[in-house]
């Protein structure tokens, strides 16, 4: 057998040799590699701060291993776990934190609704329908203007101010829709929660704001905005506007009829200047009257008769 010979078959046998050891190695590493056995867990979504309501917006799921999921994490797809969304934030939560049912109070607590309002803040309830309500979906946890409607008729002549409406109170946190205090769940459509009897809706407010809202609910009807929930900051109070009343707005504001209306006999007729009656001047001497209007009836007549004086006066 010729070298060259010998030396291709050395090669073609170093060829294989190097691939053998090449499967066995990486067969080998495989199979060391350990499984990692993960569970989703709750998290925050962002950055939330204390007394929060929670939404779906709020909250995420997150692969955790399972030697790593803290006790009391909310696990998903294990039976019985509480849910989350509409439960009261205790603490703030920075974004990607583990949430526990300790670090939440549910809607079904006793005190539920004491715990939501912040410090020196009171709960305000407003009466509302299906028009003034936004036709129920209006839920706890959405922040709303209360507007004020009043019709003036009976309180002015012009048909430009005969009605106004105004903004009374901005961005305020509804607590309790009736005397539901937790968000609908999902599979809740918008015409099932249309549908149920709403009277009342209770907000979030200062003291001052409260006054303001029991005073508005005796001079008109009052109708409920709801804003939007997109802010620069998630904290309710940082995200509030500045106390500036805007002006109202009235009737010859918005219909170019009302500003065109001809003005009724009875309005000119209140705007004609009205006639001087002259006053009469009554002049007591001792125990006689006289009347220094001309034309009027002679001193004592048609009037009751005077006192008699006392002796010595």
């Amino acid at each position: 057998m010729s070298n060259v010979i010998k030396f291709a078959v050395l090669f073609v046998g170093a060829l294989l040799i190097a691939l053998i050891v090449r499967v066995v190695v990486a067969s080998g590493s495989h199979q060391s590699k350990p499984v990692v056995d993960t569970q989703k867990v709750r998290v925050s979504a962002a950055d939330l701060p204390q007394g929060l309501l929670l939404r779906d917006e709020d909250l995420a799921w997150k692969a955790v291993p399972v030697a790593e999921v803290p006790p009391g994490a909310i696990v998903s797809g294990t039976p019985g776990a509480i849910e989350l969304k509409g439960a009261l934030l205790r603490h703030a939560a920075t974004s990607g934190t583990v949430l526990m049912a300790d670090d939440v109070i549910l809607p079904n607590a006793p005190g539920f609704l004491a715990a939501t309002l912040k410090p020196e803040m009171r709960a305000v309830s407003v009466a509302v329908d299906d028009v003034s309500g936004n036709a129920g979906l209006i839920q706890p946890g959405d922040y709303i203007d209360l507007l004020l409607t009043q019709q003036m008729d009976r309180r002015t002549d012009s048909p430009d101010l005969a009605v106004a409406s105004e903004t009374v109170v901005e961005h305020v946190r509804v607590l309790a829709v009736g005397s539901e205090i937790s968000r609908p769940k999902s599979g809740d459509t918008p015409d099932a929660i249309g549908s149920r009897a709403v009277r009342t809706v209770t907000l979030e407010v200062t003291p001052r704001m409260g006054e303001v809202v029991s005073v508005a609910a005796r001079l008109g009807s009052l109708s409920l905005a709801l804003r939007s929930f997109a802010t620069a900051s998630r904290d309710p109070v940082a995200s509030m506007p500045a106390t500036v009343q805007p002006a109202p707005v009235w009737a010859g504001d918005i219909s170019r009829a009302v500003r065109e209306l001809p003005r009724s006999h009875a309005v000119q007729v209140a705007a004609a200047p009205a006639v001087a009656v002259p006053r009469s001047v009554t002049i007591y001497r001792g125990s006689e009257k006289s009347d220094s209007t001309p034309g009027t009836a002679a001193a004592g007549e048609n009037t009751p008769p005077l006192p008699t004086l006392p002796p010595g006066r």
